[in-house]
């Protein structure tokens, strides 16, 4: 189960092909990933895994253009629904061509950070993705629980996986504290539309233990 790059535009996809079951797990993450876990992660889960790096993270996974945080930040720009549609429509045919996938492959997404934002968003706006993990999602995001709420998941069946770092929620910076709240909300919110939703708090910050925390989202949707 060898690694293959391919580069698209400005984004960097690393893939490990698994012919045990036709699945795929897409990991949105903002630095490459080392190749000894890919693969090892593949082979345990059962999945090939597709790894895309070089977005513009602060634009094109937010869903809505808000000011910049912490304070004086350059503003998000919100152009998550363009990169939604470069993603499903262009670079997710192309990479599962590859993989040799069948044509509609059970789809896990798992985003960290502000991707992790972008996969529950996406979520509710598609139908691409059957599973979805969010390790310390940036749900601190202006209105983002209020959109949430207005949301109504219909017909969703794939499992969620929800993760955040116990420190976060105690930030210096008053918007990021909201966080553990924000995450509060949104799972019990998900809860009663049926969706099956896992949610843990484990020690550390925000992007600690990466690949402690990208275990636990795997074995969540997988085993």
């Amino acid at each position: 189960m060898a690694i293959e790059n391919i580069d698209y535009e400005n984004l960097h996809c690393s893939l490990c092909k698994n012919t045990a079951s036709d699945r795929v797990a897409w990991i949105l993450y903002p630095v490459s990933l080392s190749p000894e876990w890919v693969e090892s992660a593949s082979a345990k889960y059962r999945t090939s895994i597709a790894v895309v790096t070089g977005i513009d993270w602060d634009n094109a996974l937010t869903p809505w253009a808000a000011p910049g945080v912490p304070k004086g930040s350059p503003a998000f720009k919100g152009e998550a629904e363009q990169f939604l549609i470069k993603l499903t429509q262009t670079l997710l045919p192309l990479i599962e061509a590859k993989l040799g996938c069948a044509e509609t492959p059970e789809r896990t997404l798992i985003g960290v950070s502000l991707s992790g934002l972008f996969t529950l968003w996406q979520w509710a706006e598609s139908d691409c993705f059957h599973n979805i993990a969010t390790l310390s999602g940036s749900f601190w995001y202006r209105d983002f629980v209020k959109w949430i709420w207005t949301q109504h998941f219909a017909g969703k069946t794939g499992r969620c996986f929800m993760l955040l770092g116990e420190a976060e929620s105690h930030s210096k910076n008053p918007v990021f504290a909201t966080v553990g709240k924000c995450t509060e909300d949104i799972a019990c919110y998900l809860r009663r539309h049926g969706i099956d939703v896992s949610y843990k708090i484990v020690k550390g910050n925000h992007y600690q233990y990466p690949i402690e925390r990208l275990d636990m989202a795997m074995s969540a949707i997988y085993l």
